[in-house]
C-alpha cells in the first residue's frame, strides 16, 4: 500500500477555528496567527489568564508565517504579507528584534476613577494615570474616546523618556451624549496592557454634529489610457446626496476632481478637517485608481501620476 506523504500543516500544528459563517482564525503551536473577523472572539491562555489577541497583536499577528507554513499559498503573495508586517512594525516604530516572546504585560491605572462623575458639565475631563512594567521600559500610552484613538495609531510617547514606572496626568474632551473612554499602556516589548474602561456622559458640546465631507473623483489623467468613466460625477453625486441632509446641523464639504487632485492639493485639505471638534462627523469618498509599486506599497492615483512610477506623485 503507497504511503501518503502528510501534507505540511500536520509538521507545524496548525489548528484552524471556524467562529461563525465568514469568521475563522488559524492558529500555528508557537502562537502566530491568521484571522478573519474572529479577533473578538478568540484569545490567548497563559498560566490560567485570559489575554485578548489585540494585546499581542504586534508579535503574532502573521498571515505571513502561516501561509507560508500551510505551504499552499504562493510565494509572492506570502511575501506580500510579510513586508506589510514589516510596514506595520515601522508605522509603529519597532523593529522584529523588540519584540518578546513571553506573556508579560505592563499595566496601568486610573488614580482618579472613583472620583470620575457619570455626568460632566464641563466637556472635559482629566486622567490621573500610574504605568508601570516590572520587566520592560514603556513605550506609549494609547487613549480612545469611543473607539477613536485620540492620539492616533502613535499613541503619547513615553519611549523618550526610558522610564519602566511612569505618572501623569492627561486632559480629555469629551463629545456630547455617551463617552466610552478607555485606556492602556505599550511596552517596548510590544504587549499591550488590558484596557481601562469606563462610560461617562457630558452635557456639553453641540447636540447635533457638523459634517466635514471630502470628496474626491478622477475620471481624467495625464495619462489618458487611463481613463475612467464615472469617478468624477460619483464624487459629485456624493456631495449632492448629503449636502441637503437632516442628519447634520451644517454640511461643509470639498471637493476635487480630474486634473484639481495633485499630491499639494489633496494634502492642503488637512486644514479643513481642522476645522471639525469631536462632535462632528468626518467623510471621505474615494473614485480613482490605486496601484502599487515594486515594493509593494499602495498609491491612489493623482491626475499627473506616472503609473509606471507611483512614487514620484502618487498619494
Amino acid at each position: 500500500m503507497r504511503r501518503l506523504k502528510s501534507p505540511p500543516f500536520f509538521k507545524h500544528k496548525i489548528k484552524v477555528f471556524p467562529i461563525r459563517s465568514n469568521k475563522f482564525i488559524l492558529i500555528d503551536n508557537n502562537g502566530y496567527y491568521l484571522e478573519h473577523n474572529a479577533a473578538k472572539h478568540i484569545g490567548f491562555r497563559h498560566n490560567f489568564s485570559a489575554y485578548p489577541l489585540e494585546q499581542f497583536d504586534l508579535k503574532y499577528n502573521r498571515p505571513d508565517i502561516i501561509l507560508d507554513r500551510l505551504g499552499y499559498a504562493d510565494s509572492s503573495l506570502v511575501q506580500a504579507y510579510y513586508k506589510a508586517y514589516l510596514k506595520r512594525l515601522k508605522k509603529m516604530n519597532f523593529t522584529e528584534d523588540m519584540l518578546e516572546d513571553d506573556f508579560h504585560l505592563p499595566e496601568i491605572k486610573i488614580e482618579n476613577f472613583e472620583e470620575m462623575p457619570t455626568l460632566n458639565e464641563d466637556g472635559k475631563i482629566e486622567l490621573n494615570l500610574k504605568l508601570e512594567d516590572s520587566k520592560y521600559k514603556l513605550d506609549r500610552i494609547n487613549v480612545w474616546i469611543n473607539d477613536v484613538a485620540i492620539y492616533g495609531s502613535n499613541g503619547f510617547d513615553l519611549r523618550g523618556k526610558n522610564v519602566q514606572q511612569y505618572k501623569t496626568t492627561l486632559p480629555i474632551n469629551l463629545a456630547y451624549g455617551k463617552n466610552k473612554v478607555q485606556v492602556s499602556v505599550l511596552n517596548q516589548a510590544g504587549a499591550e496592557s488590558y484596557k481601562e474602561t469606563f462610560n461617562i456622559e457630558s452635557s456639553a458640546g453641540k447636540k447635533q454634529p457638523d459634517l466635514y465631507l471630502i470628496s474626491i473623483g478622477e475620471s481624467e489623467f495625464q495619462q489618458t489610457d487611463y481613463n475612467l468613466t464615472y469617478a468624477a460625477k460619483d464624487a459629485k453625486d456624493i456631495v449632492n446626496l448629503f449636502k441637503d441632509s437632516k442628519a447634520f446641523k451644517n454640511v461643509f464639504t470639498k471637493t476635487l476632481t480630474n486634473n484639481e487632485v495633485t499630491t499639494s492639493s489633496v494634502k492642503a485639505l488637512k486644514s479643513f478637517l481642522a476645522q471639525a471638534d469631536i462632535n462632528d462627523e468626518v467623510m471621505i469618498f474615494i473614485a480613482g485608481h490605486g496601484v502599487l509599486n515594486e515594493d509593494l506599497d499602495y498609491f491612489f492615483a493623482t491626475y499627473d501620476m506616472d503609473f509606471e512610477n507611483p512614487s514620484e506623485k502618487g498619494l
